[in-house]
């Protein structure tokens, strides 16, 4: 059932973002979807206090400081999306400070922005493998952005469990 679900999502989510490529797509809007999803999670790190960023649901997950590391990460691994070269060494440690926890988001958020404004409607448009798959560079950012809103979902109940009101939900 899990995976029959997971297959129909994925399925679904590659219909919608091939119908979106056809359309004609501006990169303001890519931006001010990024922008949205940078505050979400951004806002959501901020109002974590800095105690509970060693706090872990259960063992088997990563503690907070460990999943806002992941979704930097994250940014800096899909850079080939965005037509930037994914930095090395990377500049996420596995640091618990709140304050350097923060920076390296904002630092990664900032690294995908600056690759969003160089593209164009044909670089949107060109064919690249992600992942192992052909697609449109647009599809392949419409993934990323759902890798980054799922991953918020899961801080947000970090928070939630803690007391903590996450930051405002935003997207496409």
């Amino acid at each position: 059932m899990k995976k029959t679900m997971s297959k129909e999502c994925f399925t679904l989510l590659l219909v919608l973002s091939f119908c979106y490529s056809k359309a004609q797509v501006k990169k303001e809007n890519i931006l001010t979807a990024w922008d949205g999803m940078t505050k979400m999670v951004v806002e959501t790190a901020k109002a974590m206090p800095e105690t509970h960023y060693s706090f872990k649901p259960t063992t088997e997950l990563r503690d907070f400081a460990e999943q806002m590391a992941h979704t930097s990460g994250a940014n800096y691994l899909f850079a080939s999306v965005v037509k930037l070269e994914t930095p090395d060494p990377s500049p996420i440690t596995d640091t618990k400070e709140k304050k350097e926890v923060i920076a390296q988001m904002e630092n990664s958020f900032a690294f995908i922005r600056s690759g969003i404004q160089k593209l164009s409607v044909e670089d949107l448009a060109e064919e690249i493998e992600f992942f192992g798959n052909k697609m449109s560079r647009l599809q392949s950012i419409l993934i990323m952005t759902s890798h980054l809103q799922r991953e918020h979902g899961k801080t947000t109940i970090y928070a939630r469990l803690k007391g903590v009101a996450p930051g405002p939900s935003g997207g496409w």
